[in-house]
């Protein structure tokens, strides 16, 4: 059921989480936490005070999806990437001898 769930866009999902009593808060939380997982996000924690988990996965999915990775410089092996938290990643690889 999780995984159907997590087909649904987060906001769809919180949407229906708030209208309807069959809809377990737990399967939702499932649910986004899949979706972001799917899509390779890394969500953050729920911050201390935040009463909600399904708004605050929401908000975080939808942040996520809204700031993809962004690359800021490329090369012929190597590319470095600034994620939508501002933290810099890079990937490549060193060039073989005799290139």
């Amino acid at each position: 059921l999780v995984r159907v769930v997590s087909r649904c866009d987060p906001a769809d999902i919180a949407r229906v989480a708030a209208v309807s009593l069959l809809f377990h808060a737990s399967l939702a939380v499932e649910g986004i936490r899949l979706w972001a997982q799917e899509r390779g996000f890394e969500l953050p924690a729920q911050p201390e005070g935040e009463s909600c988990a399904v708004r605050w996965l929401c908000f975080a999915a939808l942040l996520c999806e809204s700031n993809p990775p962004a690359r800021a410089a490329a090369g012929a092996r190597h590319s470095i990437f600034i994620d939508g938290e501002g933290r810099l990643s890079s990937c490549g690889s060193a060039a073989t001898e005799g290139e």
